[in-house]
């Protein structure tokens, strides 16, 4: 979906990273999404796993759910639990790719978004999904929702990128299409993600630097600065961000009125950023490439993991102890495979996997 190889120049920019003066690279760790700990270290709990792992999410450091392909073993797509000790594989009883998980639980409950049109609730109490009823076969990329009766999930399809987007809204008990005919009236790009502010301050994100934004009554496009694809947005009460690009990367901030771009030199492709409630944002993407944006500027980290030059992340998550986790794997083509889990913190996380 995002991440088309063109390997020498993705080597080039990647060593543009490694020259970072040790000195900015120290600051920007003392500043790091995880406050101000004595030792923070980049960990690598699992790896080589037999699906890519594409979405992270969870209620705390010790209950993280992480999403992703389908690895044709009869046992659906490749969905982990972290207990804060060992890693659970759930059963959804479905099959095909899912490509996201809500940010955070809506009303005790995690919804995740797949291929075939495909919509699972997870829920927390009864740790059992539900598939629903979906009013297409798009791949939906993104799914948010402000509580149970108001979930928004967005998609399309890759091989019409320009006119192929949707826009699906929940309202407790149905899935219906959002019209936006009257902004675009032969269609908008593929959606590849959605958040929200709040019920009534909404933006999705897509090819050719879509960005559309629901007041709660009406939706509108965004001049977003930039052309280029947009694969993820997120934010907080004051911030919001959208990362993509092709190879090299893209970031876009509208912390007022407008979208600005604010791409530091060098950037590798940000498949996806997470900017937590309080703390310091994070963009992930292409050959385990991260970012951290302090003290109002993003800027690249030497994680020091060995990661296979084929394993790109594709989403970030950042838990209530500020501890940073990233999923990926080599997701360029099919089937995706070799799934990571990536940490950086204070926790010592485990890699046994049930």
């Amino acid at each position: 979906m995002c991440t088309a190889r063109f390997n020498s120049r993705r080597r080039m920019l990647r060593l543009a990273f490694r020259a970072a003066p040790a000195a900015a690279i120290a600051a920007l760790i003392a500043g790091c999404p995880t406050g101000t700990p004595a030792t923070p270290t980049w960990q690598l709990p699992l790896r080589n796993l037999p699906a890519g792992l594409l979405s992270i999410s969870g209620t705390a450091a010790d209950n993280v759910i992480a999403v992703g392909a389908d690895p044709g073993d009869g046992g659906g797509p490749l969905v982990l639990n972290y207990d804060g000790q060992s890693w659970r594989r759930l059963n959804t009883g479905a099959s095909d790719d899912l490509w996201w998980i809500s940010d955070r639980a809506i009303d005790g409950a995690f919804y995740m978004g797949g291929e075939g049109g495909l919509i699972l609730r997870f829920d927390l109490a009864s740790k059992s999904f539900e598939r629903f009823a979906t009013p297409g076969n798009q791949t939906i990329f993104g799914v948010w929702g402000e509580n149970s009766g108001n979930v928004f999930a967005v998609g399309g399809s890759v091989d019409e990128p320009d006119t192929s987007g949707v826009i699906w809204r929940f309202d407790g008990s149905n899935w219906r299409v959002e019209d936006l005919s009257s902004i675009e009236p032969a269609g908008f790009p593929v959606a590849f993600k959605v958040w929200g502010q709040s019920e009534n301050a909404i933006y999705v994100c897509g090819a050719r630097g879509l960005i559309l934004e629901f007041d709660g009554t009406a939706w509108r496009r965004l001049d977003s600065t930039t052309t280029r694809t947009l694969f993820t947005v997120h934010g907080n009460e004051s911030l919001v961000v959208a990362s993509g690009g092709a190879q090299s990367g893209v970031l876009v901030e509208r912390s007022a009125a407008a979208f600005a771009n604010v791409t530091p030199s060098g950037l590798l492709q940000m498949n996806g950023v997470f900017v937590p409630s309080t703390g310091n944002a994070v963009a992930v993407g292409l050959e385990g490439a991260v970012a951290f944006r302090a003290d109002g500027a993003w800027q690249a980290q030497e994680t020091g993991l060995d990661l296979d030059s084929l394993v790109d992340y594709h989403a970030a998550w950042v838990d209530p102890d500020g501890g940073v986790w990233a999923v990926g794997g080599n997701i360029a083509g099919e089937p995706r495979t070799d799934g990571v889990v990536a940490y950086y913190g204070r926790a010592t996380i485990g890699s046994a996997l049930e």
